[in-house]
């Protein structure tokens, strides 16, 4: 299909010196627009301007439209093939969380809720997911299943459409049709940003806004008139409001700006014209900016501000990443974080021609200047390499926040591609013509066939600069770290197992929940989310655990490039049978680490194992050597602090507990984990403080609800803690334990009705749970006999108050 498109379009006489012929003339006509063609990039920097030629007679509309033929062509091509498949990704990790703050700004325009100006400062706005929200309303979508396909669909049609304004800024640039389809290509079908473009609503809508404001800059400048520029700012102020990060770009645009007023005073020419292009760009860009980020709306400077400081002082997320086999947190990565991620997840040739164009416009540059500051055609290639390079730079420099490979900087993508396609027209124009296309062609080849081997895993695509060898890249970076191929999972198990309730677990019960907002109606209500020994399937998609797990017997699992990114265990509840994959799971690791002694997350793994056998011993020896490798190794710290725990040991453990919150002073689940452990030593108002501080942090984590409701239930304040039990209800309502113990503390007051519906309400989530049977039982026969509520309330476990799992923080 490329090979068909190779060639430029024809020009006449055929015998003139293409060598010797300028791009453009300087005032070029309608009739010349459609016959020009520059097939050397040695001619642009020529001083001296040769006559164009002229194009006889006036084109119709099928010789205007022909150059665009090509890329409207990919585009429903591409688009074909998204409506056969765009079902098949899941949900991301941001995804629901991105459409509340669409729904907060809607119902702040329409239906007046401030509940949005209560919000923190974000440095991303809501103008995109503020669309998908409107449209959701028009089409009345209300099932979660429509909702989110129609935001997968969308968003990949305008990432489409961006890929489209790649091809006609290609074809305006270069006047080759081959070059704009090969720009289009690698646009719309690099791996990760394919996949990434239906379920991203941030860095993609963000990515696409840049290309589009790119094309608009081009013609901007090539017209400089102001109508031009007021489009052009009302695309970057747009993008802006996507992303913050759209101010770059117009501070790089009112910069040319700035030189051509300069140069028109220099010549003692009238500044007037470039002033008002100024001044229209700089309305335009504002105007949409403060339309399309209603958070601006009541204060404009202040909230702005707010959120300038929140890009530049980013701590929201303080995790810890996979890189080169070991954790690192996401606050003290080193340089080559970035860099790295860029160069081993991009296709290779794209890479060499990306670099190779960056280098030879710096070359340029260097040589001739004002070539490209002055408003050339040159000038938009540097403004490209400002663009790729200024972002990376800013991350390193001021050692920003960054996590999950280079998914914040996507944006830079678009920049890079056109720098690629600058080199491969200096060598379209060499004896090499030939090895190029060659090279471009094995390299489309090469990418077809990954995305279609491996669909819909496209996120996950390394090259071969990284290595393939089975569980390499699984043990050395984070794959699937949104965990979307949990929707392929959920779809295998509701199709083999018929059961009427399928109980499953994850480490991430967010993702499972993201991804059971895709099923069909009765899917959902067939799977039901539990706590691990409770359920009949576990699912993982390896974050923090990299290793293999113990030989659990596996139900379901995806494997792309030799590593496996997701699957499905089949839960094992017989004790004996348990106990046995346990122990196998450390014969396991003891034979790997005899290999490989100073493997820190298989010697963490390794006293995990041992404590799930309470062998704890064991598991002291074997994390005391994982800690002594990475001392300040927070998941470790943690386990140490639970072993010392199951030993009675308090006081030790809060002391490893409190050295972990003075390493992470601004994490609420460092902080619930010290009132933890002061609530298992029962120090309940030490409890009581450090779990507030952890709600001032987060007010939902969960954990922190279930300690402080206990401190209150102890204190017989039962009122207070049926309050907190609540609002966890809220918050979380497909968890059985805050209804369970809402029953218990109704049970204590004596309200048996209260206690007997919140403990079905519990059985409705998790028919199989022993101790809300207990509760209504106990009501039954207190309400029977008045005045006993208290003694037969003692007969039901304490414990069940805290049945809670800690929950990673997202």
């Amino acid at each position: 299909m490329l090979l068909a498109i190779t060639g430029p379009v024809k020009i006449r006489p055929p015998n003139i010196l293409l060598l010797n012929r300028p791009l453009m003339p300087k005032k070029p006509n309608a009739r010349q627009a459609t016959s020009i063609v520059i097939p050397n990039a040695a001619s642009y920097t020529q001083k001296k301007e040769q006559p164009a030629i002229q194009a006889t007679g006036t084109p119709g509309l099928k010789e205007r439209l022909a150059p665009y033929l090509p890329g409207i062509a990919l585009f429903f091509a591409a688009l074909i093939i998204a409506l056969f498949t765009y079902k098949d990704y899941g949900v991301s990790w941001d995804e629901p969380y991105r459409s509340t703050r669409g729904l907060l700004s809607f119902n702040y325009i329409f239906n007046g809720n401030p509940e949005l100006l209560k919000s923190a400062a974000d440095n991303h706005g809501t103008s995109y997911e503020l669309l998908l929200v409107i449209l959701q309303k028009m089409l009345h979508l209300t099932d979660s299943r429509d909702v989110y396909l129609m935001r997968h669909l969308v968003t990949h049609i305008f990432f489409l459409v961006s890929a489209f304004f790649g091809y006609v800024l290609i074809l305006r640039l270069f006047k080759n049709r081959f070059l704009a389809s090969l720009g289009f290509i690698m646009l719309a079908f690099a791996p990760r940003l394919y996949a990434h473009s239906f379920f991203n609503s941030k860095d993609i809508p963000f990515t696409a806004m840049i290309l589009i404001t790119l094309t608009l800059c081009q013609v901007a400048f090539e017209k400089n008139k102001p109508t031009f520029f007021f489009l052009l700012g009302l695309a970057c102020g747009y993008a802006t409001s996507i992303r913050i990060m759209g101010v770059m770009l117009a501070v790089f645009i009112l910069s040319f700006l700035l030189i051509d007023l300069i140069t028109d005073i220099t010549k003692k020419e009238s500044p007037k014209k470039q002033g008002l292009n100024m001044l229209v760009f700089s309305v335009g860009f504002f105007i949409l900016l403060y339309l399309g980020w209603p958070y601006l709306w009541e204060s404009p400077v202040h909230h702005l501000a707010g959120s300038f400081n929140k890009l530049a002082h980013y701590d929201v997320w303080n995790g810890s990443v996979l890189f080169h086999g070991k954790y690192i947190k996401a606050t003290h990565l080193p340089w080559t974080y970035i860099p790295t991620w860029f160069l081993l997840t991009n296709p290779e040739v794209w890479l060499v021609a990306g670099i190779a164009g960056f280098i030879w416009i710096l070359v340029s540059f260097f040589k001739n200047s004002w070539a490209y500051l002055r408003n050339t055609r040159e000038r938009n290639f540097l403004l490209y390499v400002a663009c790729f390079v200024a972002p990376v730079m800013a991350v390193i420099m001021l050692h920003s926040v960054v996590y999950n490979g280079w998914r914040h900087l996507y944006f830079v993508y678009p920049a890079f591609v056109l720098m690629a396609i600058y080199f491969a027209d200096k060598m379209m124009q060499t004896r090499y013509k030939k090895i190029v296309q060659g090279a471009f062609a094995m390299q489309l080849v090469l990418v077809g066939w990954f995305m279609v081997q491996y669909h819909p895993f496209h996120q996950v695509y390394f090259n071969n600069l990284a290595s393939h060898s089975p569980g390499s890249l699984r043990s050395n970076y984070d794959m699937d770290y949104w965990g979307c191929s949990y929707i392929e999972g959920l779809e295998y198990l509701l199709d083999k197992d018929q059961s009427k309730t399928i109980k499953v677990s994850s480490d991430y019960t967010d993702l499972l929940n993201n991804n059971i907002l895709l099923l069909p109606e009765e899917g959902r209500r067939r799977i039901q989310i539990t706590d691990k020994n409770d359920a009949d399937y576990f699912f993982t998609n390896f974050i923090d655990h990299p290793y293999d797990y113990p030989p659990y017997k596996t139900e379901y699992e995806a494997s792309v490039l030799n590593s496996t990114i997701f699957c499905i265990f089949r839960a094992e509840h017989n004790p004996d049978k348990l106990k046995y994959i346990q122990q196998e799971g450390i014969n396991n690791l003891r034979r790997s680490l005899a290999v490989e002694p100073g493997n820190f997350l298989e010697l963490k793994e390794l006293g995990h194992l041992y404590f799930s056998l309470q062998q704890y011993d064991s598991a002291q020896l074997w994390l005391g050597k994982a800690l002594a490798l990475e001392p300040n190794d927070a998941d470790a710290i943690d386990r140490m602090a639970g072993v010392l725990k199951a030993q009675g040991r308090y006081p030790e453990a809060i002391a490893l507990l409190k050295k972990l919150h003075g390493l992470e002073p601004n994490d609420d689940v460092a902080l619930m984990l010290v009132g933890s452990a002061y609530f298992a030593s029962a120090q309940y108002d030490s409890c009581e403080v450090y779990s507030k501080q952890a709600l001032a942090l987060n007010p939902k984590n969960r954990d922190a609800m279930n300690n402080l409701a206990g401190v209150y239930f102890f204190r017989k304040d039962y009122p207070a803690a049926i309050a907190t039990y609540r609002t966890a209800i809220a918050l979380y309502p497909e968890f059985a334990d805050p209804y369970t113990n809402t029953g218990v503390c109704y049970l204590q007051l004596g309200r048996y009705d209260s206690a007997v519906y919140y403990s079905n309400k519990a059985l409705t989530l998790d028919p199989s749970a022993a101790a809300p049977h207990q509760v209504i039982s106990a009501a039954q026969q207190a309400g029977a006999k008045p005045g006993v509520g208290k003694r037969t309330a003692a007969a039901v476990p304490q414990k069940q108050l805290l049945i809670a799992k800690r929950l990673a923080a997202n």
